[in-house]
């Protein structure tokens, strides 16, 4: 039985419709208990005011979160080094998400710039349906794959027949926009406005092979 194999390739291009921020917050201190204290006290400050520009309590979501111990290499009077603790790093990173909106964006930065919490924070936009546009692309590339078969079977002069086998390795995706917003905290208390920027389209690819029967 002959069989042609083609390899379709499928592209997409979208347009972000959410944002994501994420925050980074830590704090150290020689004891446990008053670093995981710390931590809740700036956790508790972030809700609150997320709470006064609208949000739920439950918006902002734990990523990870992460108790360790830290070490600091010292040397001694022999220049020998050893290890010495230094105190407990209690991680706590975050994320809230919201749709696509760069004044509630800026709103929601002065709002954090103004608490005592001091989280790393940086921003991305993003897809809110990722799984329907992978989707879209899956069909993309067998439609790529079935316009390829058709004319090298129209060139060859032969007729393409059933679909005998298909093979696909979902691979990760990156839904995220190359667009990066940034802005250094101290200024955001300054300005009552945003500056209206449109996020770059995210562009993605994939593909698949299909095999058909060719008589």
């Amino acid at each position: 039985m002959a069989t042609v194999t083609v390899k379709g390739m499928g592209s997409i291009s979208v347009k972000p419709d959410l944002i994501r921020l994420d925050l980074d917050m830590q704090s150290r201190s020689k004891d446990c208990g008053e670093a995981m204290d710390h931590a809740e006290s700036g956790l508790d400050e972030l809700r609150r005011v997320l709470e006064e520009v609208g949000f739920s309590r439950d918006a902002l979501r734990t990523s990870s979160f992460d108790v360790h111990t830290e070490y600091e290499s010292v040397p001694d009077e022999n220049g020998n080094y050893r290890n010495v603790f230094k105190g407990y790093c209690c991680a706590h990173n975050m994320k809230l998400e919201f749709d696509l909106d760069t004044e509630r964006l800026a709103q929601v930065l002065r709002a954090i710039s103004t608490t005592d919490a001091a989280p790393q924070l940086s921003v991305c936009f993003t897809v809110r349906d990722a799984e329907t546009v992978r989707e879209e692309l899956i069909r993309s590339s067998a439609a790529n794959a079935r316009r390829k078969a058709e004319l090298l079977c129209d060139a060859s002069g032969v007729k393409l027949g059933r679909l005998m086998k298909i093979s696909y390795d979902r691979s990760e995706m990156n839904f995220i926009s190359e667009a990066r917003y940034s802005m250094d905290m101290r200024c955001l208390g300054v300005s009552a406005k945003s500056v209206s920027i449109e996020p770059d389209d995210i562009k993605l690819t994939d593909s698949a092979e299909f095999e058909w029967e060719i008589f």
